[in-house]
């Protein structure tokens, strides 16, 4: 039985990057400063116009296919899958803030 070193092993350059990537996105996260009113509006606004973003780059890639202009199908189904996925990841945002409001109403006061 032979014990490696972290140099030699074959995943510590999978470890760097999944430490490089959790430093980046706990950079993202930071709260901002300001009216937690604000920046919750503003994020829930942002999340809003992505998902319009994706549907219109979906809508744009297909009828480039349908109307010859465009040979790129793949893109047209990739396009069409991302904003299929966004629009049910906020449907599912939706519902889940939907239960928390209906939970908050039916607390006694």
């Amino acid at each position: 039985m032979t014990i490696t070193t972290i140099s030699s092993n074959p995943f510590a350059s999978h470890l760097q990057e999944l430490k490089r990537l959790t430093q980046a996105a706990q950079a993202v996260s930071q709260p901002t400063t300001g009216n937690p009113a604000t920046s919750f509006s503003g994020t829930l606004n942002q999340a809003l116009q992505q998902v319009n973003d994706l549907q219109i780059q979906a809508d744009q890639k297909v009828t480039a296919v349908t109307t010859g202009q465009s040979q790129d199908t793949l893109g047209a189904v990739v396009a069409l899958q991302r904003a299929d996925l966004s629009m049910q990841l906020l449907g599912q945002v939706r519902n889940k803030a939907m239960k928390v409001y209906e939970e908050i109403i039916r607390m006694p006061v």
